[in-house]
């Protein structure tokens, strides 16, 4: 798939202020469902026009594989994993990497994480989706959550169950203790593409505005009066050569309000926009209506 020169600048740019040059994303493209640019500075300034009620960062730890490690054995491997993991991707759109590259076959990258260093929020949310019983949104659910193995031979084939949700009578629904996992004994594995979905839920607890953060209506991808904007602002990569998986990614979300200075700076060019394309709509108007003239007037020569 080829990227546009107008995206991969833009992602060559953001790469260089993140401190190096993603070659990957002029080598392999994005994907497709990638539409996400960094929303503000990243050099802790404010979005410009916009007002910051409050911010919130976390860096989580992680595991980064590829593919081809689902053939070999655990920590630096996902041998226990392989089926489950092999079914579950194979089955959707691969979101991408943190920059929305897709390295292709067994080169794709998948994160794992110990399911509880998984806020609250995103555990909830995760579930949700697992509950959902639509084809459409089993190919959008994109965080598979698995069991670890109990001994080397144990083979994971399935993903968690969710926990059951309340009957329509509102009444708790049954359930059999002894299928319960806890979460200590739970993983989830996902394309770091996918976290974009969902990021202001991973910093939301705790913070100043975590109500807001939480509302994922108010999420945007570009800053707009009483929104919330979030970005992956760093991540590591494992040091593979040495058989290492661990890394960390940082995540900053913001509650933004649009200020005075800044609506009157907005309203200013769309006007300038509208009126930009009123003028484009005349000229073309005006160009057809002469072409028309212009045949009119070739034809009525061509009769005499």
């Amino acid at each position: 798939m080829k990227i546009s020169a107008t995206l991969f600048f833009i992602s060559l740019y953001d790469s260089v202020l993140g401190g190096g040059i993603n070659w990957d994303v002029y080598e392999y493209g994005v994907v497709d469902s990638f539409r996400w640019s960094r929303p503000f500075p990243d050099d802790g300034t404010d979005p410009g026009g916009f007002h910051v009620n409050c911010r919130a960062e976390t860096t989580f730890h992680a595991r980064m594989h590829k593919l081809k490690d689902l053939a070999f054995k655990a920590p630096s491997g996902l041998r226990p994993w392989h089926d489950v993991i092999e079914d579950f991707m194979g089955h959707r759109d691969y979101p991408g990497t943190f920059d929305g590259v897709d390295h292709k076959g067994n080169e794709r990258e998948i994160i794992v994480m110990e399911y509880t260093d998984v806020p609250t929020p995103v555990r909830d949310w995760i579930e949700e989706q697992q509950n959902d019983p639509s084809e459409t949104n089993d190919k959008k659910w994109l965080f598979a959550v698995l069991r670890k193995p109990k001994d080397e031979e144990d083979k994971i084939t399935e993903t968690v169950k969710p926990r059951p949700t309340a009957s329509p009578d509102g009444q708790p629904a049954s359930v059999d203790s002894g299928s319960i996992i806890p979460d200590k004994d739970k993983i989830v594995v996902f394309a770091a593409g996918a976290l974009y979905e969902i990021l202001p839920l991973w910093v939301a607890r705790g913070s100043r505005c975590e109500r807001e953060l939480n509302n994922l209506a108010k999420y945007r991808p570009s800053a707009v009066d009483h929104s919330v904007l979030a970005w992956i602002m760093d991540h590591t990569k494992p040091n593979r050569e040495f058989g290492k998986r661990d890394m960390t990614f940082k995540v900053e979300a913001m509650a933004v309000t649009e200020t005075e200075d800044g609506r009157k700076a907005r309203l200013m060019w769309e006007k300038m926009h509208r009126a930009i394309k009123r003028n484009d709509r005349r000229i073309k108007k005006e160009e057809r209506e002469r072409a028309k003239k212009d045949m009119e007037e070739g034809r009525i020569k061509d009769e005499l």
